[in-house]
Protein backbone atom coordinates (compact mmCIF):
# COMPACT_ATOMS: atom_id res chain seq x y z
CA UNK A 1 0.00 0.00 0.00
CA UNK A 2 1.25 3.47 -0.88
CA UNK A 3 3.14 5.11 1.99
CA UNK A 4 2.23 2.26 4.38
CA UNK A 5 5.90 1.78 5.08
CA UNK A 6 6.52 5.47 5.75
CA UNK A 7 3.40 7.49 6.65
CA UNK A 8 5.69 9.88 8.53
CA UNK A 9 7.37 10.67 5.21
CA UNK A 10 4.01 11.74 3.81
CA UNK A 11 3.51 14.09 6.76
CA UNK A 12 7.01 15.47 6.31
CA UNK A 13 6.46 16.18 2.63
CA UNK A 14 3.21 18.03 3.11
CA UNK A 15 3.61 19.51 6.58
CA UNK A 16 3.21 23.07 5.29
CA UNK A 17 0.94 22.46 2.30
CA UNK A 18 -2.31 24.36 2.75
CA UNK A 19 -3.17 25.54 -0.77
CA UNK A 20 -6.34 23.46 -0.93
CA UNK A 21 -7.68 24.06 2.58
CA UNK A 22 -9.54 27.38 1.98
CA UNK A 23 -11.25 25.87 -1.07
CA UNK A 24 -12.63 22.85 0.77
CA UNK A 25 -13.58 24.95 3.79
CA UNK A 26 -15.63 27.24 1.54
CA UNK A 27 -17.43 24.26 0.05
CA UNK A 28 -18.22 22.84 3.48
CA UNK A 29 -19.55 26.21 4.61
CA UNK A 30 -21.68 26.50 1.47
CA UNK A 31 -23.12 23.00 1.23
CA UNK A 32 -23.11 21.92 4.87
CA UNK A 33 -22.28 18.60 6.38
CA UNK A 34 -21.50 16.06 7.33
CA UNK A 35 -18.77 15.98 4.71
CA UNK A 36 -17.64 12.71 3.14
CA UNK A 37 -13.88 12.88 2.55
CA UNK A 38 -12.25 10.26 0.34
CA UNK A 39 -8.52 9.65 0.66
CA UNK A 40 -8.11 11.48 3.96
CA UNK A 41 -4.55 10.20 4.47
CA UNK A 42 -3.19 11.36 7.81
CA UNK A 43 -5.99 13.89 8.23
CA UNK A 44 -4.52 17.14 6.98
CA UNK A 45 -7.73 18.44 5.34
CA UNK A 46 -9.91 16.56 7.83
CA UNK A 47 -8.38 18.46 10.71
CA UNK A 48 -8.97 21.82 9.02
CA UNK A 49 -12.63 20.94 8.44
CA UNK A 50 -13.09 19.69 12.01
CA UNK A 51 -11.38 22.73 13.48
CA UNK A 52 -13.90 24.88 11.57
CA UNK A 53 -16.73 22.94 13.21
CA UNK A 54 -17.68 20.57 10.39
CA UNK A 55 -18.59 16.93 10.90
CA UNK A 56 -16.52 14.65 8.65
CA UNK A 57 -16.62 10.99 7.68
CA UNK A 58 -13.05 10.45 6.50
CA UNK A 59 -12.17 7.38 4.42
CA UNK A 60 -8.81 5.90 3.49
CA UNK A 61 -7.57 2.51 2.29
CA UNK A 62 -4.34 2.67 4.30
CA UNK A 63 -4.48 1.49 7.90
CA UNK A 64 -1.08 3.09 8.59
CA UNK A 65 -2.24 6.48 7.37
CA UNK A 66 -5.46 6.24 9.37
CA UNK A 67 -3.48 5.41 12.51
CA UNK A 68 -1.64 8.70 12.20
CA UNK A 69 -4.91 10.47 11.37
CA UNK A 70 -6.43 9.11 14.59
CA UNK A 71 -3.57 10.63 16.58
CA UNK A 72 -3.96 13.98 14.84
CA UNK A 73 -7.74 14.05 15.22
CA UNK A 74 -7.97 12.92 18.83
CA UNK A 75 -10.50 15.16 20.55
CA UNK A 76 -12.56 15.91 17.44
CA UNK A 77 -15.69 13.93 18.27
CA UNK A 78 -17.40 15.00 15.04
CA UNK A 79 -14.89 13.03 12.92
CA UNK A 80 -15.39 9.38 11.99
CA UNK A 81 -12.49 7.50 10.41
CA UNK A 82 -13.33 4.65 8.05
CA UNK A 83 -10.87 2.06 6.69
CA UNK A 84 -12.25 1.24 3.24
CA UNK A 85 -11.48 1.14 -0.47
CA UNK A 86 -13.32 4.00 -2.15
CA UNK A 87 -14.33 1.67 -4.99
CA UNK A 88 -16.25 -0.53 -2.56
CA UNK A 89 -17.56 2.08 -0.13
CA UNK A 90 -20.89 1.20 1.48
CA UNK A 91 -21.77 3.42 4.43
CA UNK A 92 -25.56 3.24 4.19
CA UNK A 93 -25.98 7.01 4.34
CA UNK A 94 -25.93 10.04 2.06
CA UNK A 95 -24.07 13.35 2.28
CA UNK A 96 -24.64 16.84 0.90
CA UNK A 97 -20.94 17.13 0.01
CA UNK A 98 -18.26 14.63 -0.93
CA UNK A 99 -14.66 15.67 -1.49
CA UNK A 100 -11.54 13.87 -2.72
CA UNK A 101 -8.68 16.25 -2.00
CA UNK A 102 -5.06 16.19 -3.07
CA UNK A 103 -4.99 13.79 -6.02
CA UNK A 104 -7.04 11.04 -4.38
CA UNK A 105 -8.65 10.01 -7.68
CA UNK A 106 -5.18 9.52 -9.18
CA UNK A 107 -4.98 6.26 -7.22
CA UNK A 108 -7.57 4.80 -9.60
CA UNK A 109 -5.41 3.16 -12.25
CA UNK A 110 -7.96 1.82 -14.75
CA UNK A 111 -11.25 3.05 -16.23
CA UNK A 112 -13.00 0.26 -14.31
CA UNK A 113 -11.49 1.54 -11.04
CA UNK A 114 -12.63 5.06 -11.88
CA UNK A 115 -16.17 3.95 -12.75
CA UNK A 116 -16.49 1.96 -9.52
CA UNK A 117 -15.25 4.81 -7.35
CA UNK A 118 -17.45 7.42 -9.03
CA UNK A 119 -20.47 5.14 -8.71
CA UNK A 120 -19.71 4.76 -5.00
CA UNK A 121 -19.46 8.53 -4.57
CA UNK A 122 -22.75 9.03 -6.40
CA UNK A 123 -24.47 6.45 -4.19
CA UNK A 124 -23.37 8.39 -1.09
CA UNK A 125 -24.63 11.79 -2.22
CA UNK A 126 -27.97 13.32 -1.37
CA UNK A 127 -30.16 14.37 -4.32
CA UNK A 128 -28.31 17.17 -6.14
CA UNK A 129 -25.38 16.64 -3.74
CA UNK A 130 -21.98 18.09 -4.66
CA UNK A 131 -18.72 16.27 -5.40
CA UNK A 132 -15.47 18.25 -5.55
CA UNK A 133 -11.88 17.17 -5.99
CA UNK A 134 -8.50 18.18 -7.38
CA UNK A 135 -5.87 16.32 -9.41
CA UNK A 136 -2.56 17.51 -10.79
CA UNK A 137 -1.43 17.65 -14.40
CA UNK A 138 2.05 16.22 -14.93
CA UNK A 139 4.81 18.75 -15.53
CA UNK A 140 7.64 16.33 -14.91
CA UNK A 141 11.27 16.97 -14.21
CA UNK A 142 14.16 14.70 -15.09
CA UNK A 143 13.04 11.07 -15.22
CA UNK A 144 14.89 7.88 -14.32
CA UNK A 145 17.55 9.74 -12.35
CA UNK A 146 18.14 9.45 -8.63
CA UNK A 147 17.94 12.94 -7.19
CA UNK A 148 18.30 14.23 -3.67
CA UNK A 149 15.29 16.00 -2.20
CA UNK A 150 17.29 18.74 -0.53
CA UNK A 151 14.31 20.82 0.61
CA UNK A 152 12.85 17.88 2.51
CA UNK A 153 16.17 16.46 3.64
CA UNK A 154 16.79 19.60 5.68
CA UNK A 155 13.75 18.74 7.81
CA UNK A 156 14.95 15.22 8.61
CA UNK A 157 16.84 14.16 11.70
CA UNK A 158 20.58 14.68 11.67
CA UNK A 159 22.35 12.28 9.35
CA UNK A 160 19.21 11.30 7.40
CA UNK A 161 18.74 11.87 3.69
CA UNK A 162 15.95 11.52 1.15
CA UNK A 163 16.20 10.58 -2.54
CA UNK A 164 13.64 10.27 -5.33
CA UNK A 165 13.39 8.56 -8.72
CA UNK A 166 10.43 9.21 -11.04
CA UNK A 167 9.25 7.21 -14.04
CA UNK A 168 6.56 8.03 -16.59
CA UNK A 169 4.47 5.45 -18.42
CA UNK A 170 2.86 7.61 -21.11
CA UNK A 171 0.80 4.79 -22.60
CA UNK A 172 -0.95 4.08 -19.29
CA UNK A 173 -0.79 7.71 -18.05
CA UNK A 174 1.09 6.67 -14.93
CA UNK A 175 3.70 8.54 -12.92
CA UNK A 176 5.64 6.47 -10.38
CA UNK A 177 7.68 8.16 -7.66
CA UNK A 178 10.03 6.02 -5.58
CA UNK A 179 11.37 7.54 -2.38
CA UNK A 180 14.44 6.29 -0.53
CA UNK A 181 14.79 7.47 3.04
CA UNK A 182 18.18 6.76 4.63
CA UNK A 183 18.26 7.09 8.41
CA UNK A 184 21.10 6.50 10.90
CA UNK A 185 20.53 4.20 13.85
CA UNK A 186 21.95 4.62 17.33
CA UNK A 187 24.90 2.48 16.21
CA UNK A 188 25.59 4.85 13.31
CA UNK A 189 24.52 2.37 10.63
CA UNK A 190 22.20 3.56 7.92
CA UNK A 191 18.90 1.82 7.28
CA UNK A 192 16.80 2.49 4.19
CA UNK A 193 13.04 2.75 3.99
CA UNK A 194 11.23 3.02 0.68
CA UNK A 195 7.84 4.34 -0.34
CA UNK A 196 6.36 4.07 -3.81
CA UNK A 197 3.68 6.42 -5.06
CA UNK A 198 1.96 5.56 -8.35
CA UNK A 199 -0.55 8.02 -9.77
CA UNK A 200 -2.63 7.97 -12.93
CA UNK A 201 -3.30 11.36 -14.44
CA UNK A 202 -6.35 12.40 -16.44
CA UNK A 203 -6.98 14.22 -19.67
CA UNK A 204 -9.58 16.95 -19.40
CA UNK A 205 -12.18 15.37 -21.66
CA UNK A 206 -11.55 11.91 -20.25
CA UNK A 207 -12.33 13.21 -16.78
CA UNK A 208 -15.42 15.15 -17.80
CA UNK A 209 -16.79 12.18 -19.71
CA UNK A 210 -16.19 9.80 -16.78
CA UNK A 211 -18.11 12.08 -14.44
CA UNK A 212 -21.04 12.53 -16.79
CA UNK A 213 -21.14 8.82 -17.58
CA UNK A 214 -21.28 8.07 -13.84
CA UNK A 215 -24.29 10.35 -13.34
CA UNK A 216 -22.84 13.74 -12.49
CA UNK A 217 -24.08 16.97 -14.02
CA UNK A 218 -23.03 20.62 -14.07
CA UNK A 219 -19.38 19.57 -14.26
CA UNK A 220 -17.23 22.66 -13.74
CA UNK A 221 -13.50 22.41 -14.29
CA UNK A 222 -11.00 25.04 -13.17
CA UNK A 223 -7.27 25.57 -13.38
CA UNK A 224 -6.73 26.12 -9.66
CA UNK A 225 -8.31 26.70 -6.28
CA UNK A 226 -8.99 30.33 -7.20
CA UNK A 227 -11.48 28.89 -9.74
CA UNK A 228 -9.68 30.50 -12.63
CA UNK A 229 -9.97 29.20 -16.17
CA UNK A 230 -8.45 25.80 -16.88
CA UNK A 231 -5.61 25.85 -19.42
CA UNK A 232 -3.39 23.10 -20.78
CA UNK A 233 -0.56 24.79 -18.89
CA UNK A 234 -2.43 24.74 -15.55
CA UNK A 235 -0.72 22.81 -12.79
CA UNK A 236 -3.89 20.92 -11.99
CA UNK A 237 -7.61 20.50 -12.43
CA UNK A 238 -10.09 21.48 -9.75
CA UNK A 239 -13.55 20.04 -10.36
CA UNK A 240 -16.97 20.72 -8.86
CA UNK A 241 -19.95 18.66 -10.00
CA UNK A 242 -23.35 17.65 -8.67
CA UNK A 243 -25.40 14.50 -8.61
CA UNK A 244 -27.76 14.46 -11.56
CA UNK A 245 -31.38 14.64 -10.51
CA UNK A 246 -34.36 12.97 -12.19
CA UNK A 247 -34.71 15.99 -14.44
CA UNK A 248 -31.12 15.54 -15.71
Amino acid sequence: MIYDSAPDLYDLQYATYRDDVPFYLRLADEYGGPVLELGCGTGRVTEALARAGHAVVAVDASAAMLERAAERLAGYDQVSLVHADMRELSLGRAFPLAIAPFNTLMHLYTPADQDEALAAVLAHLEPAGTFAFDVYQPHLGQLGVLRREAALASALRAGADLFLVQEHDAERQLVTSRYYLDEPGDDGKLTRRTATLTQRYFGRFELERALRHAGFADVRLYGGFDLGRWLASSLGMVVISRKRGPEG
